[in-house]
């Protein structure tokens, strides 16, 4: 019967195995590219071979800032009643500027001081008034102490001082740790 191919030749069966040689030539040829193009450049070298490692400047944290530029928020987190408005006119003797006074959502273990990203300096100067205090960012608006049962009084002038030189002392830029080229 005409019509069914039985007239039209055989199909060859297709060869599978030239398709992985030319996988095989084309990775070469980009290999052997890539040696050439470093041989011609003249970077024959590893970095990591030489040590030649990027040098990462370290960051310093901020000087703490003045005491009256200070914008305080004081929070009982405590079960001592009136513990917030004593700590905020002891602060206030010293220079903080309150602002505002109340009661912690939650009695909290230890003594916590929040800031925004940006009022770092603000939250080391506040820190600096107790013997141990968290200092963590958070959301908060203006930097906020949040007294915890570890509280047992604001620190001495004498370590407020000594404090304060130590902060003073990591802000301020070390030599680099970075070899310098003299060129």
């Amino acid at each position: 019967m005409l019509g069914r191919g039985d007239l039209s030749p055989r199909r060859k069966p297709r060869r599978r195995g030239r398709r992985w040689w030319l996988l095989l030539v084309v990775a070469t040829l980009a290999v052997a590219g890539w040696f050439g193009w470093r041989a011609v450049r003249g970077d024959t070298t590893s970095s990591l071979r030489t040590g030649n490692v990027p040098c990462v400047q370290p960051t310093h944290p901020p000087a703490p800032a003045d005491a009256a530029s200070v914008h305080v928020r004081v929070l009982n987190g405590t079960n001592r009643a009136g513990l917030a408005h004593d700590v905020a006119d002891q602060l206030r003797r010293r220079g903080f500027r309150i602002g505002g006074v109340g009661n912690a959502p939650h009695v909290v273990a230890a003594t916590l001081v929040q800031h925004a990203d940006a009022d770092l300096a603000a939250a080391l100067a506040l820190a600096e008034q107790f013997r141990a205090a968290d200092v963590t960012p958070t959301k908060v608006r203006v930097v906020t102490l949040v007294i915890g049962r570890d509280f047992h009084g604001l620190a001495t002038e004498q370590v407020v001082a000594e404090q304060r030189a130590t902060d003073v002392r990591s802000a301020s830029p070390s030599p680099s740790p970075c070899p310098t080229s003299s060129a």
